[in-house]
């Protein structure tokens, strides 16, 4: 976290204000979350925030993070256009034997080294955003979007040798916006899919993916547990030291 600071620019607080709305998550599903406090002593101000818990298991936070991965699909996706890169979707899928998803993930994660290496050959720094897809009765798919310009011939016949289906797809992406329809698509089939294995990420980059700078909040921030009560009572010492709370948890109001 950042030092604090007594005076906030105009800039920075407005992001302060936005992350404060923001951090009242009503319909996050998972009741132990933490409350969070941190305070500007010069300015005599406390802030009470409690985040959302961020997890696939909560259906409030998974469609949050759907929407997030989004908007990181369509900003990489026009950062590497901007920088020259061309764009490519690519589907890859399990082998048509192979019908159950930890099946599927099993073998996913013997073949990807393998056949990211051969990737990496053939396309020197490649760079790449893949979601996972996993449903009754069909086969595992990893859907891609990469600067990697193979044809789909590279893919069925490298696929294959790898371990994985010969059923593949490569197909060119002309706009930076069609890469935010494609995740947006997979993993809202996917949303509900709850028995992924241990340690799976529904989504996964390449180090270099380019991302936003993460907005940064000038205070830290101290853990408070997850009652409300006693959260309530720190609210009210605060009010009666004549100091402003600001928050926009209701319970705490």
């Amino acid at each position: 976290m950042a030092a604090k600071e007594s005076v906030l620019s105009d800039a920075v607080g407005v992001g302060l204000k936005c992350f404060i709305e923001q951090s009242d998550a009503g319909g996050c599903e998972t009741a132990n979350r933490p409350y969070l406090k941190a305070v500007d002593s010069e300015a005599k101000i406390a802030y009470f925030i409690r985040p959302d818990c961020k997890q696939w298991s909560c259906e409030f936070c998974a469609e949050a993070r759907r929407r997030l991965w989004v908007h990181l699909a369509v900003y990489g996706g026009n950062d590497l256009q901007a920088q020259g890169h061309e764009l490519s979707f690519v589907t890859l899928t399990s082998h048509r034997n192979i019908r159950s998803l930890l099946h599927g993930v099993k073998v996913w994660r013997s073949a990807w080294p393998k056949l990211s290496a051969r990737w990496r050959r053939a396309s020197p720094n490649v760079q790449y955003l893949y979601v996972g897809e996993g449903r009754r009765r069909e086969n595992f798919h990893v859907h891609i979007i990469t600067t990697a310009m193979l044809e789909t011939r590279w893919y069925k016949d490298n696929g294959a040798e790898t371990g994985l289906g010969y059923q593949a797809k490569a197909v060119p992406i002309e706009q930076s916006g069609e890469c935010g329809l494609y995740v947006g698509k997979y993993l809202g089939k996917a949303i509900h899919v709850l028995d992924w294995p241990p340690y799976w990420r529904r989504v996964n980059t390449s180090r270099a993916w380019p991302k936003p700078d993460k907005e940064q909040t000038p205070y830290d921030w101290a853990c408070l547990g997850n009652q409300t009560s006693r959260v309530r009572v720190s609210v009210m010492g605060y009010k009666r030291a004549g100091w402003t709370v600001e928050t926009s948890l209701n319970a705490l109001l």
